[in-house]
């Protein structure tokens, strides 16, 4: 009982390598007086004693060096294997052997009187074998303490070679071990009688049974590699009749062709569970339909592309004016959905003559409209290109989507439209505005046509700084927002990855969060919130808007929801 509470409480400790180090020098020095003893006779022992200080300080020296350079110490001692005493051995040896070169040069060079070099090979012996014996005995001790003798199950292991060892020690050093290790079962006759990890290999034959019953073995352990032909050779048959319990364990090589050894993927470090989602009820409004992304090579377009090629579509119709990148995402697709049928189209959204082409010749039934600048420092030098974009491309967009009686339109926004700060993110809100004006309208005519929605995607929210989420998640969510929200509602991401309508959680967007490598945002975002009101900014922007689009008809709807929706 005390042997289990003692193996309770220190499993889950490891020794201090400075313990580890203080032990081993303790070692050292008894080593030396051993051998200082031994090569003396008890008379002469006090008379040398000045000799035997110096030498035992410049070995004390010398072994703490190389303790140090080759990491002695820092090993789990219960845990130790042959790599280990070989770096024993080889630091002893340095250490040593620097001590004796030192000694012998000492007395060569005539400096004084020094002890025969015979005491620090006697203590070099000595030592090394104080230090294996300390690390083999805390590994037996610790063996025999983890292992659980009352429900401990007698077995042998079926097979002799590498596997079968490796079998073998890893029943030892598991920390839940209940089986004792009576002995090894072999087919090849050299091995027959010979001992493997102090247990002796027998004889697959009719004997073995006897010594089974003997042993009071009621379960054999088959090595990986035995396992293929065990049945066809009527080994099996053979154990089952004498009511032998046969079990295995899976191979390395499974753990390779598997996957299980893999790298760590950004979900393994996710402090909770992956988001779930309704897969078949997004499907079901994918299924079978002409889908259009636009702003497809980007990294949000090119995730919700993947997404919706496994979701089984009609078409895919894929929109972006950047043309690598493009195209590395039609030879993605090509490679992994070949039945999947895919038009790439370049294009630029803002173009609303070569949009409208696009739409009159694919007619999409849903769009999701993804195209965007979205870097905000480098575009504040660049806003005209970014309202084009932005503003100008949503716009287009979606009067097409309406036009051409596309079932869904989803404009893919950023959280940084909840408090706009920089030209971008104004643009995004101007064309969240648009989107929602045009759905409310569209849902006041009743006219029963396209559905409009914006969907927000950005950083997590401050309540739980740890909850992330990835990019596959989001871009699900992206979808089961799309196709199950309703018309002129702003959707967000909640931080554990549920997606909510801005009017249930509108404190939860009024946030005052930064990056890291933007810490200005703060003080910028609070100084707009204070000294500026919103609709001044907007009026600036709108400035700016009039002077690319000068014949915009959209103006008096934005101006005039500017001074209502100040989220």
């Amino acid at each position: 009982m005390n042997l289990r509470i003692y193996y309770k409480y220190l499993s889950s400790r490891i020794a201090s390598k400075w313990a580890v180090l203080l032990v081993d020098v303790i070692i050292v020095v008894a080593a030396m007086l051993f051998a200082y003893i031994l090569q003396f006779q008890i008379s002469s022992v006090v008379y040398k004693t000045s000799l035997y200080v110096w030498l035992l300080a410049l070995v004390l020296l010398s072994n703490v060096f190389f303790f140090h350079l080759l990491r002695t110490y820092v090993g789990i001692i219960r845990f130790s294997s042959f790599v280990d005493i070989y770096r024993v051995f080889l630091c002893l040896t340095l250490s040593y052997g620097v001590s004796g070169v030192g000694n012998f040069c000492w007395s060569v060079w005539g400096l004084g009187e020094t002890l025969p070099n015979t005491i620090l090979f006697i203590a070099y012996i000595f030592t090394f074998s104080l230090m294996v014996c300390l690390r083999i005995a805390v590994k037996m001790l610790y063996e025999a303490i983890a292992f659980d003798a009352r429900h401990s199950v007698n077995v042998f292991i079926y097979g002799s070679h590498g596997t079968g060892v490796n079998v073998a020690k890893s029943l030892r050093v598991s920390r839940n071990n209940h089986f004792r290790l009576c002995g090894f079962i072999s087919d090849e006759p050299d091995m027959i009688g010979k001992h493997t990890m102090g247990c002796r290999v027998y004889a697959n034959d009719d004997e073995l049974f006897f010594h089974l019953k003997k042993k009071n073995v009621h379960t054999v352990i088959v090595s990986p590699d035995k396992v293929a032909g065990l049945e066809d050779s009527g080994v099996l048959d053979k154990w089952l009749a004498h009511a032998i319990q046969v079990m295995t364990v899976p191979p390395l090589s499974d753990c390779m062709d598997d996957g299980l050894i893999k790298d760590i993927q950004i979900e393994d470090w996710l402090r909770r569970e992956p988001v779930q989602i309704d897969i078949r009820r997004i499907a079901s409004h994918i299924e079978g339909q002409r889908i259009m992304v636009t702003g497809a090579a980007g990294t949000i377009g090119r995730g919700i592309v993947r997404q919706l090629a496994a979701l089984n579509p009609y078409r895919l119709i894929l929109v972006d004016q950047a043309e690598s990148p493009l195209y590395d995402v039609q030879l993605e697709l090509s490679d992994h959905w070949k039945n999947l049928d895919v038009r790439v189209l370049v294009a630029d959204v803002a173009n609303r003559t070569r949009m409208e082409a696009i739409f009159r010749e694919t007619q999409p039934q849903v769009v999701f409209h993804a195209a965007a600048y979205k870097q905000p420092q480098l575009m504040e030098d660049y806003v005209s290109e970014a309202l084009q974009t932005n503003l100008l491309g949503t716009i287009n967009v979606a009067d097409l989507a309406l036009q051409y009686k596309a079932g869904r339109m989803i404009l893919i926004s950023t959280d940084k439209a909840a408090h706009p700060v920089r030209a971008v993110e104004y643009s995004k809100r101007l064309s969240e505005i648009y989107v929602q004006s045009l759905g409310q309208k569209v849902q006041a005519e009743e006219t029963g046509g396209s559905q409009l929605m914006v969907v927000r995607f950005g950083d997590v929210y401050p309540e739980d700084p740890h909850s992330l989420m990835t990019l596959p998640e989001a871009c699900m969510l992206i979808l089961e927002a799309g196709m199950t929200g309703d018309t002129g509602e702003v959707y967000i991401f909640e931080e554990t990855g549920k997606v909510l309508s801005v009017p249930t959680c509108h404190e939860k967007i009024k946030r005052e969060l930064s990056s890291v490598y933007d810490y200005e945002r703060i003080h910028t975002l609070l100084s707009a919130i204070i000294k500026r009101s919103y609709a001044e900014k907007t009026a600036i922007l709108l400035s700016e808007i009039k002077k690319i689009m000068p014949d915009l008809a959209v103006f008096p709807i934005i101006s005039e929801d500017m001074h209502k929706k100040t989220f």
